[in-house]
């Protein structure tokens, strides 16, 4: 019987281990799949593509504002290069002229655009804690803010409001009305929800009050959201020239940048076309020179932010 056992088990197969996967070991490059080559060709490209079309345009103005105004006013083309040879003259005369009208520019500029964004920052984060509380009225004003960024009751209705208060002619009339928007609003509540409902009930529980969650306890863990905001409109407000120009038309002493270029550009224009002659070809590299003047601080400024951007955007997708 013993023997019967042993021969049986000697003609059972014998069972293999499973081979286990090799882990990959750091360094180890795995080989990638012709798709996903053909993929990043294809990303590479088009971000290349974007980028030309993006610098090509700023180059070639770039390089009319260094360029001798009589050889600017006869070429055709896109510059790669100074024409006529290179010279600050166009530069030198836009800061020149009209008495320093440009400085009077960049002054208004930057009292609408401190206040239109500090204002703006205080609204967008007081509207967002309310609409983000749970209340009966919550979705109603949410509704309401929704409604504004679909439908607008135009400029007219708008003109009428600021006059009516006597504000026309005045920096607050820029600053009240493009200070924030309903989107904003709406982003400042998706910050607020973000926040662990956790932290904030044990914040209730200790009696913090609600400046001090939203100040202390809140705004702290979302304000990379709200730099979003405060970046769109930093860049809006530099941008802008429709508000100072329907409510302070006509009023130069208040207008921004933008509008003090174009003015400056119609001047020159009705000059060349007149009896200005050979004598103001000089002044055809302002325009071009003050398109570069009011771009530049876009461009210093925003690398400085991109972290802020990118975080802020990334956290309202994740959490939103």
């Amino acid at each position: 019987m013993t023997e019967q056992v042993l021969e049986n088990k000697a003609e059972a197969p014998v069972k293999e281990k499973p081979k286990k996967m090799k882990k990959p070991r750091a360094g180890m490059v795995r080989a990638r799949t012709p798709g996903a080559i053909i993929a990043d060709i294809v990303l590479v490209f088009l971000v290349v593509f974007a980028a030309v079309i993006c610098i090509v345009p700023m180059w070639h103005v770039l390089m009319l504002s260094l360029s001798d105004g009589f050889t600017v006013y006869n070429f055709e083309g896109l510059a790669l290069i100074p024409q006529g040879g290179f010279t600050f003259n166009g530069y030198k005369e836009l800061f020149e002229y009209g008495d320093g009208l440009i400085w009077k520019g960049y002054l208004n500029t930057v009292i609408y655009v401190v206040g239109t964004v500090g204002l703006g920052l205080v609204l967008n984060v007081l509207a967002g804690y309310a609409l983000s509380r749970d209340s009966k009225l919550s979705g109603v004003f949410s509704g309401i803010c929704v409604f504004t960024v679909i439908f607008t009751g135009g400029q007219a209705p708008l003109y009428w409001v600021v006059d009516s208060l006597g504000l026309t002619n005045t920096y607050f009339s820029v600053i009240l009305t493009e200070a924030t928007m309903g989107m904003y609003m709406i982003i400042g509540a998706m910050a607020f929800r973000s926040v662990p409902q956790s932290t904030v009930e044990s914040a209730e529980l200790e009696g913090a009050g609600h400046l001090r969650i939203m100040f202390q306890i809140m705004l702290p863990q979302c304000f990379s959201l709200f730099m979003v905001t405060v970046l769109f409109t930093f860049v809006a407000a530099w941008n802008s020239f429709v508000g100072a120009q329907l409510f302070n038309f006509g009023n130069n002493d208040l207008y921004p940048l933008q509008l003090i270029l174009d003015s400056i550009k119609n001047q020159i224009n009705s000059y060349l076309q007149g009896t200005g002659g050979a004598s103001m070809f000089p002044l055809v590299t302002v325009q071009f020179a003050g398109i570069i003047m009011a771009t530049l601080p876009i461009m210093i400024l925003m690398p400085f932010f991109q972290n802020q951007i990118e975080s802020g955007v990334i956290g309202g997708a994740v959490k939103g």
